[in-house]
């Protein structure tokens, strides 16, 4: 087996799996502000978690910021309610929201000594899209120990996203890795396999909803979950 000696992971729906933090923080604080509590919370959470096609190109292309996109999301939740908000009432609501959810983000104890483990044995990084706040998140699920400051490469901080092959660089370079030394461990065929492909590293995609794949590109590994990962990195004959 060829010797790898760094991991790069995406953070939601990958070492974050199955996590509800997202509808379980809205939900309660659309139920807490006084301008949505009487409001089908299911309903409004659908609408943010499905904006306009438009507005998510606007913010893949860097048309807009992450702010931006937040901000339109939430206006664009509202009109179908027909109710008009200002930009304070946004902002309180994303405040709310962010203090709220985070709060629903655990430890998970098999992925906190899964990294423990990969960590006497690999350099460990963390490239991510998110739009709210990894260190925080990282924090919360108990690994703020693994994944200090400087080793999470966060798309709205850097200014582009991945697929973007300068934030898969950006992490090598600090790494001081070559891409060939590298795995990229992530759920998103186009931002954790395809992307990382082309940049010259092997991926291990995380495909928990089963689906076939879009393309042709070929992983180094295809999973369910991230649990799996250990014996493909750890089992007999892998890089110790």
């Amino acid at each position: 087996m060829k010797k790898y000696s760094l991991l790069l992971f995406d953070l939601d729906d990958t070492l974050l799996e199955n996590s509800s933090w997202y509808d379980d923080g809205l939900v309660q604080s659309l139920t807490e502000h006084p301008l949505t509590k009487e409001m089908d919370k299911q309903l409004f959470l659908k609408k943010i978690k499905q904006p306009p096609k438009s507005l998510i190109e606007k913010l893949v292309s860097g048309e807009i910021n992450t702010f931006e996109f937040k901000r339109e999301r939430w206006k664009s939740a509202f009109d179908y309610f027909d109710v008009k908000v200002n930009i304070e009432a946004i902002e309180q609501l994303e405040a709310l929201f962010t203090n709220t959810s985070m709060k629903f983000i655990t430890v998970n104890e098999y992925v906190l000594n899964l990294m423990n483990e990969l960590n006497k044995h690999y350099e460990i990084g963390l490239v991510t899209n998110g739009l709210y706040d990894p260190q925080q998140k990282i924090i919360n699920m108990g690994l703020g120990d693994i994944f200090s400051h400087n080793k999470i490469f966060h798309a709205e901080q850097l200014g582009f996203r991945k697929p973007d092959s300068r934030i898969y660089n950006i992490a090598l370079k600090t790494f001081s890795k070559k891409p060939e030394e590298t795995i990229f461990i992530g759920d998103s065929w186009t931002h954790d396999v395809i992307g990382p492909i082309e940049a010259g590293m092997e991926a291990i995609w995380v495909n928990f909803r089963g689906i076939e794949k879009p393309t042709n590109h070929t992983p180094y590994a295809i999973v369910s979950s991230v649990g799996e990962i250990r014996d493909i990195l750890l089992g007999s004959g892998s890089n110790k």
